[in-house]
């Protein structure tokens, strides 16, 4: 899986965090995953993100969206199948 692609969904998903109508604590929640997603493609270490537990973060964050949200819960689904492909 290529992780350039991924970046690109990431950078998707932060266009339409920034147009998201929810509450501050859920954008900034969704911004903190971004980043911690970007770090771990950076730096390729899969302990960090068994620590940090991104899938199961990831996972979360799709349960929150898929009904009210339902494009952006897509592209979160799509990232975390990747990510999981890739060995994150």
């Amino acid at each position: 899986m290529d992780k350039r692609n991924i970046h690109e969904q990431l950078e998707d998903l932060h266009q339409q965090i920034d147009e998201l109508e929810v509450g501050h604590s859920q954008k900034a929640n969704l911004m903190g995953l971004l980043e911690d997603i970007e770090l771990e493609l950076s730096t390729g270490s899969s302990v960090d993100a068994e620590q940090a537990g991104l899938l199961g973060r990831l996972e979360d964050m799709v349960s929150q969206f898929e009904t009210e949200h339902p494009t952006m819960a897509g592209i979160l689904n799509d990232i975390m199948i990747k990510l999981a492909s890739i060995g994150v």
